[in-house]
């Protein structure tokens, strides 16, 4: 990678956690942050690769196995690719294998597992969309800043979404992590109660990420219809119209038609977020904040 004519040196990260590594002094470049993600990766290792008796079905061209190309940002890079073109379920450590002519095994030295590699995709796409750099002008600006910025990541990454979702559980990202405490500070000089921020903040990810839910779902649908080769897109969607004629469902059909005939959802996306938005003042007005 050069920046300004300068040749600057390949950003390597943990092959288990994805940590950022600090160059190794002298010898081989490091691979893990400590040891415990050392010996994850070996359990990893033996428990996911291929016996023997399968080795053919990973067999690489002659010299592949130890293919020096390979680094862990080359192998998730290629991992991006094929879940962005085909989804998640394409992705495999053999198939990404093949797309870097090398061998499945040779992928192991770098990738523990594939779970860890999707892992590593996630930080890669996150960080690929970078922070604003200037503060909002005021906290409506911020929140409104930050979900388009999740919902052009969900059109670039559709694959993502699943591995973000608002849960009880706790994603385990530093570029997550990065981007909430980003969107957080939309709320800095109201003076909120944490608990506050936090509600305001799980009804803006949870719209954000409803919505998305539909758009990805047409993605994936539209993916399984050219994977079977069976009807055309719309054909669904002749069939359901009957439904709207007048007279048949007479409040549902006219809602239908003026609202979703076409389907507009980033229209749809940039209505609803304002309401949403409308509904954080009306709150932030009604208790004197702000």
């Amino acid at each position: 990678m050069t920046k300004r004519g300068v040749v600057m040196p390949e950003q390597m990260v943990c092959a288990a956690c994805g940590k950022d590594l600090e160059p190794a002094e002298r010898g081989r470049p490091r691979r893990f942050c400590s040891q415990a993600c050392r010996a994850r990766a070996y359990r990893a290792r033996k428990t996911e690769a291929p016996t023997e008796s399968s080795s053919s079905e990973h067999s690489a061209p002659e010299g592949a196995l130890g293919a020096p190309h390979l680094t862990a940002g080359r192998i998730t890079r290629a991992g991006i690719a094929v879940a962005d073109a085909e989804g998640l379920e394409a992705l495999s450590m053999r198939r990404v294998a093949s797309d870097l002519g090398a061998s499945t095994m040779a992928l192991y030295r770098h990738v523990a597992s594939k779970d860890e590699l999707v892992a590593l995709m996630v930080e890669a796409a996150l960080t690929d969309a970078p922070l604003p750099d200037t503060p909002p002008r005021d906290w409506r600006h911020g929140l409104e800043r930050a979900a388009h910025r999740d919902w052009e990541l969900y059109h670039r990454h559709p694959w993502i979404l699943s591995k973000v979702l608002v849960t009880t559980r706790t994603h385990s990202s530093r570029a997550l992590a990065a981007d909430s405490e980003s969107t957080f500070a939309a709320f800095d000089g109201l003076d909120l109660e944490p608990a506050d921020a936090f509600r305001y903040m799980f009804m803006l990810a949870s719209y954000v990420q409803g919505v998305a839910l539909t758009y990805v779902s047409d993605v994936e649908a539209e993916r399984q219809a050219r994977r079977t080769d069976r009807r055309p897109a719309n054909t669904a969607d002749d069939a359901r119209s009957s439904l709207y004629e007048p007279g048949v469902y007479p409040r549902l059909g006219s809602a239908m038609r003026a609202g979703a005939d076409p389907w507009d959802l980033d229209a749809l996306f940039v209505s609803g977020l304002a309401g949403v938005l409308d509904g954080i003042a009306a709150d932030l007005e009604r208790r004197g904040i702000g």
